[in-house]
């Protein structure tokens, strides 16, 4: 990029405080339009504002403890107020039950809970709410306005905890001052009132709960009484005896039974281990099978005299029987005699085991009918202990339930006569900590208040409206803008011109191109065009390419202006029409062509293909006389296209025949005003920039953006073309240069 391009601000850069004021200054228009209508609009609504007056009262909860109830291990009683209950108090403040009993004291004193309307209701015929309600069904009217009146009570009324004490800051607020503090006052008495009446309530209804439980005591105490004189009387012989607070004792009948108890007791268990062990013996016997050997093994058997004596006899036949036997033979008398007593003996012996067997069967069954006999001893004692048992415990429950009655019945007394000294001597524990008084001043925000930030916001809003147009403004409004962005300079800024403009902005028009005309003079004197390829010598014509970033800003209109004013300075001036793809020739003709209009005539895209001459393309235009508007004397030439081309053959013939054809034309004439098409629409703009000695950038007040400007300056760079300088258009006649009979000076 050039010098110059390289101090073009950047797009979007952040606006500084510095640039603030300059910026506000440029938008001044819309921001005092803005300012304007804000501060109009709050003029209009400032005194339709109603301000509020704070009311405020405070209450404060004392430590009180209620009347003392029966509590277990003497712990001592909780208080009946504790701070984190400030929250459910400040609840009831605004409950309905409260703002009921407020809203009847304030309509005893004629206080009209009816908001009036306001003025911008009544300007604009806003009926009242109370004359357009309608009563639903199932409810009447008055239940329907107590309900709005509570509700307008509620929205009116603020709570609040001061610190941590046991204190609440109760305000009310409403556009009467007096009014607030009478509402205020009804409030914070029937508060009060409630308050003391529901402690009264519940401290009645614990009384009365108390009453009736002691009630009930009494009729349970009489009746457990009557329940021991009935044991009693049915138990005349039982042992037991009134003691000390009804309970019994036991007599002497009671330890006789214990020890005949533990008599029969043991005897069942002697019992018991003499038939276990006859039992064994039976068992013994049983398993010797009736072998007589293994039957004198046993020591029931064995021990017995008889069966003794009978087994020696048995062991001394066979003694003999063995001598006898070797002695005499076995058939001999005596042998067969001993054999005979061995036998008797043996039969003996066998009769007596079993003589004794019978005993011990016998034993067992003595033993057995002695155990069953001590049972049945043991568990008619044992029943008759469990009956006197049963006696006992009903007549110790008796006692029991008696004495817990009677002092159930005596803890109650006393707390009924506890509470009822408390009830008579019962005092709130709510006071009022402060008073409320009528408020001197409305609360923030008063009218003043409205009408200072009103201003301030009408202040700032404005400012905002200029920055945000500045910012998202795109388009340039000024010349100043221009160079600041492009950091090219401004060789002409022409008024904005309607289709029939007055003298004096033509007038200025054509001061603006004088202007123009002689910078290009003084710019051909000073030969500044030795970097531009494809210029000429200094005797050789002048180009001067005309070009914008986009469409409709201008150009053509400019390039003729700039021809006329050189052909009337009696130069040799051509204006070539270089946009082959919208031609002008091809939307309306030019004004004061000479000849007749033949469509078939050879034009400037035929020249360029090398199929017709330059004398052939080129006409003549007669200037109008500038004093009455009839053709005058002064012409200048006009080269164009007469139908559009396409693109592809467009670029094509610029890129290889314009710079010949330049340089033939340099040689015809003094000036050759090339109108370009724009830079950002086509490329046939590069190639004639790069042919011209003077290349303009046009850019049109309020129409190019600023994106558009930096794109083509951008690619024209790149191209190797750059603009020389900037023609500003479309300005204010103030933006312009002098004219008329007013000198007006360019800012």
């Amino acid at each position: 990029m050039t010098q110059g391009s390289s101090r073009i601000k950047a797009v979007g850069q952040a606006v500084t405080l510095a640039d603030m004021v300059p910026l506000i200054w440029r938008r001044r228009g819309g921001a005092l339009l803005v300012f304007a209508v804000f501060l109009a609009l709050s003029v209009f609504l400032v005194p339709l504002w109603q301000p509020m007056f704070r009311a405020s009262g405070q209450i404060g909860f004392l430590p009180s403890i209620p009347a003392p109830l029966a509590l277990a291990d003497n712990a001592p009683p909780a208080p009946v107020f504790q701070i984190s209950d400030l929250d459910t108090e400040m609840a009831m403040v605004r409950g309905t039950a409260v703002l009921s009993a407020a809203r009847a004291v304030l309509q005893g004193d004629g206080i009209v809970f009816d908001p009036k309307p306001s003025r911008l209701a009544r300007w604009l015929g806003i009926k009242p709410v109370q004359d357009t309600m309608v009563v639903p069904p199932g409810m009447t009217a008055e239940r329907m306005r107590e309900n709005r009146d509570i509700a307008i009570l509620r929205g009116k009324i603020k709570t609040a905890q001061i610190n941590n004490a046991r204190v609440i800051e109760i305000s009310l607020f409403d556009p009467d001052p007096e009014r607030a503090r009478e509402m205020l006052d009804a409030v914070i008495d029937s508060y009060v009132w409630k308050r003391e009446n529901d402690l009264r309530r519940k401290l009645a209804d614990q009384y009365d709960e108390t009453v009736r439980q002691r009630a009930q005591a009494d009729a349970a105490l009489a009746h457990i009484q009557q329940e021991l004189i009935d044991w009693q009387d049915r138990h005349p012989l039982t042992g037991f005896v009134a003691g000390v607070g009804g309970r019994g004792a036991a007599g002497s009948g009671d330890s006789d039974l214990g020890r005949e108890l533990e008599n029969i007791r043991a005897q069942r268990q002697a019992a018991q281990i003499d038939l276990l062990a006859v039992q064994a013996r039976q068992q013994a016997i049983a398993a010797t099978l009736g072998d007589v050997a293994h039957l004198m093994k046993l020591p029931e058997i064995a021990n017995s005299e008889t069966v003794r004596e009978l087994n020696l006899r048995l062991a001394v036949l066979r003694g003999t029987k063995a001598d006898l036997g070797r002695r005499y033979g076995p058939r001999h008398p005596l042998v067969m005699a001993n054999d005979a007593q061995i036998a008797q003996a043996r039969h003996d012996l066998t009769s007596a085991i079993s003589a004794q067997i019978a005993a011990i069967d016998r034993d067992a069954q003595n033993a057995a009918t002695r155990l069953g006999a001590f049972a049945q001893e043991y568990n008619r004692v044992m029943a008759q202990a469990a009956g006197d048992n049963r006696d006992r415990l009903a007549f110790d429950q008796l006692s029991r339930k008696l004495d817990a009655v009677t002092a159930e019945v005596s803890v109650l007394t006393d707390r009924a006569r506890i509470m009822q000294s408390e009830l008579a001597a019962l005092r709130p524990d709510v006071e009022i900590v402060q008073i409320p008084e009528t408020p001197g001043k409305p609360v923030f925000p008063s009218r003043k208040d409205i009408a200072v930030i009103a201003i301030a916001l009408s202040a700032l809003l404005a400012m905002a409206a200029a920055i945000l147009r500045e910012y998202f403004d795109r388009a340039l409004h000024r010349a100043g803008e221009a160079e600041t962005l492009t950091g090219l300079p401004v060789f002409a800024v022409l008024p904005r011109v309607a289709t029939r403009p007055p003298k004096r902005v033509a007038e200025e028009e054509n001061e603006a191109i004088g202007h123009l005309q002689t910078i290009i003079r003084l710019r051909r004197d000073t030969g500044r065009n030795v970097n531009h390829e494809g210029s000429g010598d200094a005797s050789g014509g002048r180009v001067v390419c005309i070009t914008s970033p986009m469409p409709g800003e201008g150009k053509s209109r400019l390039a003729q202006k700039i021809t006329a004013r050189f052909a009337q300075n009696g130069q040799r001036v051509l204006l070539l029409d270089g946009d082959l793809r919208r031609p002008t020739l091809e939307k309306q003709p030019i004004a004061g062509r000479v000849g007749p209009v033949d469509s078939n005539k050879p034009d400037f895209s035929l020249v360029l293909q090398g199929d017709a001459a330059l004398d052939q393309a080129i006409f003549p235009v007669r200037l109008p006389d500038d004093h009455d508007g009839t053709p005058g004397d002064v012409y200048y030439d006009f080269l164009g296209a007469e139908d559009a081309v396409s693109s592809a053959l467009a670029g094509q013939l610029m890129a290889e025949k314009l710079l010949g054809l330049m340089q033939d034309l340099r040689h015809r004439y003094d000036y050759i005003v090339v109108d370009a098409p724009p830079v950002l629409a086509v490329a046939d703009a590069i190639w004639l920039m790069r042919a011209a000695d003077d290349r303009l950038l046009l850019l049109r007040a309020q129409k190019s953006r600023r994106d558009d400007i930096l794109d083509a300056i951008q690619r024209l760079e790149q191209a190797d073309c750059a603009a020389d300088g900037l023609i500003f258009s479309g300005v204010s006649r103030r933006g312009a240069y002098y004219g008329g009979k007013k000198r007006r000076t360019r800012p």
